[in-house]
């Protein structure tokens, strides 16, 4: 059978090769995102699937009935549940076209077989998140919701996220009121895969950095880093300056440790939180750190740490700190392409 397969907030295809990566017989029918960069290198990448550039809300439902697919993926703007940012929830702006498409579901006559979506970990504690619960309940989805990082296939990165998994095979619930809630369940383990189970503290919370960070089965970055000559490398070393006023707040790994931290669209622009950056010689924290032993990854190697294919690229239209912000905001394609196989296949 070869699924249908509509992409929402498509991005730079991170669920498309998600789906190659899991092997699913399927096709993209159509992508849709609003950033023309980002469309761009989608384009680039699946010049044969349709991109749509308009805000998915300002679309007729006769589109989406013509759709006919059977999978929906979803990573819808993380800035209304984002730990850093205002956590404002379904009354930031931004989460409009996901709180329609969860209108939009119920009024659909061919409903979509399957849901996937991934958010922040944030979207776990959200007002939205009931929103979404309730409606897949009231037409009858059942769906499993992960909180899960890349650490634990053994992926030397850093990036816990939220993701949620539908399957239309129930009755209709009309019983569901728009005042139930949701206590969290949120499972850190897949079935049938073979995952490094995170660490809890004594309340149950899951530290999945303090677990994980220096387990023996996590691959070490050099696994992931290129070859470069001093030429290809200057445009990413760190300057004097840069060095000398910002040391103390980046984090700083060397090719044989086992973890990066999460990279963000803020990468190289903002020196904390957005990062790791790579010592190439010595002993991080004894040995000094110059221009020439240190460097940022480049976006080759953050998509290689993220779990892009070889054969994904950027246009040479796209700037090197456009390729940095884009794969800031998008997804680990490992960890997708586990979860759709176990969706599509076991679930």
């Amino acid at each position: 059978m070869s699924f249908r397969v509509a992409e929402f907030y498509s991005g730079i295809g991170g669920m498309h090769f998600a789906l190659k990566g899991a092997g699913i017989d399927s096709q993209v029918v159509r992508a849709f995102d609003i950033n023309t960069v980002a469309n761009e290198v989608y384009k680039h990448n699946f010049p044969g699937v349709p991109v749509m550039q308009r805000n998915i809300e300002a679309l007729p439902m006769s589109m989406f009935e013509a759709l006919r697919a059977d999978l929906w993926t979803m990573s819808p703007p993380c800035q209304p549940y984002t730990r850093q940012g205002l956590q404002k929830g379904s009354e930031d702006p931004r989460s409009k076209s996901f709180l329609f498409i969860i209108d939009l579901l119920a009024k659909l006559e061919r409903k979509p077989t399957y849901l996937l979506m991934e958010n922040v970990a944030g979207f776990d504690k959200s007002d939205t998140r009931p929103i979404l619960l309730r409606q897949l309940l009231r037409l009858g989805y059942r769906f499993e919701e992960y909180v899960l990082n890349p650490l634990q296939m053994c992926i030397p990165n850093s990036r816990t996220r939220y993701y949620l998994l539908a399957k239309l095979d129930r009755q209709p619930n009309d019983s569901v009121n728009d005042t139930d809630e949701f206590a969290p369940d949120f499972r850190h383990c897949v079935p049938g895969v073979n995952l490094i189970q995170p660490a809890a503290d004594a309340d149950g919370h899951v530290d999945f950095e303090r677990g994980i960070w220096h387990h023996d089965e996590v691959r070490q970055v050099k696994h992931y880093m290129e070859t470069l000559s001093n030429e290809d490398a200057e445009p990413y070393r760190l300057s004097p300056k840069v060095l000398e006023k910002y040391d103390y707040v980046m984090d700083f790994i060397t090719p044989e440790d086992r973890r990066t931290c999460c990279f963000t669209k803020g990468y190289t622009h903002y020196a904390e939180g957005t990062g790791s950056a790579v010592q190439l010689t010595g002993v991080v924290g004894k040995d000094p750190k110059t221009q020439e032993n240190t460097r940022y990854f480049t976006p080759r190697e953050v998509a290689n740490l993220m779990g892009f294919p070889a054969e994904f690229s950027f246009p040479t239209t796209t700037s090197t700190r456009q390729g940095y912000r884009l794969l800031g905001n998008s997804l680990s394609v490992s960890v997708v392409a586990m979860l759709m196989d176990y969706l599509v296949h076991r679930m």
